[in-house]
């Protein structure tokens, strides 16, 4: 789908239902208040805990096959997922957590209009993926919850991204909620519940741990994951 039918899109989804998007667009220009726009410092334990997923030929990275894909190259500790028809990808083949862990990363877009970071992850014996820029190029959310992708459920925000800057995206997921930061401020708060969550079946390739673009160029940079403690049971 083009540029310009994805933004014809959103226009006829925010004609129909106004009241919907509104609130998401106030959302996301208030200000944040100081707990969730800053960043804790860490303890030096906890940022000795971070490991770096090597961004580098000899990494087990594998470029993932969904057809119509861009290109795809590793250099200089950048990953670069080049235009695709529509999606182009890499996975992590890796040891990497299910539950009760962070990661963080930098991303950015530089050419094109729709999401330069749908990142897929485990979360126990399911998975999900945060979309940071989707329908063309503002939409953030986690897909899919109970079936709903990012589009249709409660972490839906709408959100400007400028092409060429690199944005700073750490995701944290416990047995209890979902947590998103951009540049260190929070923008989805997920308490989970009975809802199953799992990906949309355009992103299987990215399994179980992926990053994917759609109709657009992006690279990727800084890849790190901790493990957390396990939250106290309530």
């Amino acid at each position: 789908m083009s540029p310009a039918l994805k933004f014809a899109a959103l226009a006829l989804l925010a004609a129909i239902s106004p009241a919907f998007f509104g609130t998401r667009l106030a959302m996301a220009d208030q200000p944040q208040d100081a707990a969730k726009a800053a960043s804790e410092p860490e303890s030096p334990a906890a940022a000795a805990a971070w490991k770096k997923l090597e961004i580098r030929d000899d990494a087990p990275w594998e470029q993932s096959r969904f057809g119509g894909d861009g290109d795809f190259k590793i250099r200089d500790g950048v990953i670069h997922l080049g235009f695709g028809d529509p999606l182009t990808g890499v996975r992590w083949k890796g040891d990497f957590p299910k539950k009760n862990y962070e990661i963080s990363l930098e991303a950015r877009r530089t050419n094109g209009f729709d999401f330069f970071c749908g990142m897929t992850l485990p979360v126990g014996d399911q998975r999900f993926s945060l979309i940071l820029g989707g329908w063309g190029g503002s939409l953030v959310g986690i897909s899919s919850i109970g079936g709903l992708d990012a589009a249709n459920n409660e972490t839906m925000i709408i959100r400007e991204f400028q092409q060429n800057r690199w944005y700073k995206i750490r995701m944290r997921v416990s047995d209890q909620k979902l947590n998103a930061y951009i540049d260190d401020e929070e923008v989805i708060d997920f308490t989970r519940d009975d809802r199953p969550l799992d990906i949309r079946a355009e992103l299987e390739q990215s399994t179980p741990v992926g990053f994917a673009s759609f109709q657009c160029v992006s690279e990727i940079r800084n890849i790190r994951v901790r493990e957390l403690p396990a939250p106290a049971a309530k």
